[in-house]
């Protein structure tokens, strides 16, 4: 029977293994590029636009807070649904990168990581948070070009960092003030 997401899994990972430099790209955007949108929560934070509406320090916050809330969401959603990866399950992929064996597939921890600080950025600034949303894009493709996830891992990781986007956002709107009241220095 044909499933659209093995046949996805397997157009792009198997690009892997046959060119090296795309190989060293693939490796680059699962691994690296996380901590790099991470780390560019800072300069962000910094922008002139940015320094006028809000203290520099809220949406770098904000945006850990929605990927800790997404993280623990993806964790619940991993043990409930118990994918495994495509190389325990698949008999013809090799990955490039070496990943807890155990870890459940679905939804990508890396995706909902990285499509919960897109989103948040992208809720304060449509420029940074296209250029994170693109960056995000390339996480999850290079999570299942090296053989780790499938593609709808990615789509189910996306749509836990949109919830906990959302879920910090209405929070935000609530009860943030609150919060800043408390912990404003004086």
């Amino acid at each position: 029977m044909f499933n659209p997401d093995i046949y996805l899994f397997h157009l792009i990972n198997n690009l892997a293994g046959r060119i090296p430099a795309l190989d060293t790209l693939g490796i680059f955007a699962a691994v690296f590029l996380l901590p790099l949108l991470a780390f560019l929560l800072v300069p962000m934070a910094f922008t002139v636009k940015r320094l006028r509406e809000e203290h520099w320090w809220e949406l770098p916050v904000k945006a850990l807070i929605a990927a800790a809330l997404g993280y623990g969401l993806r964790t619940v959603v991993g043990v409930v649904v118990a994918r495994p990866r495509p190389f325990a399950a698949l008999a013809d992929v090799q990955p490039l990168i070496s990943v807890e064996h155990l870890a459940n597939s679905f939804p990508s921890g890396h995706a909902t990581l990285a499509f919960a600080l897109a989103f948040m950025v992208f809720k304060k600034d449509r420029d940074w948070g296209l250029a994170f949303l693109i960056l995000a894009l390339l996480i999850g493709l290079g999570r299942v070009f090296v053989g780790v996830h499938y593609p709808l891992d990615i789509v189910g990781g996306a749509m836990m960092g949109w919830l906990a986007a959302v879920m910090v956002q209405w929070v935000e709107r609530r009860e943030w003030r609150k919060i800043e009241r408390a912990l404003r220095v004086r």
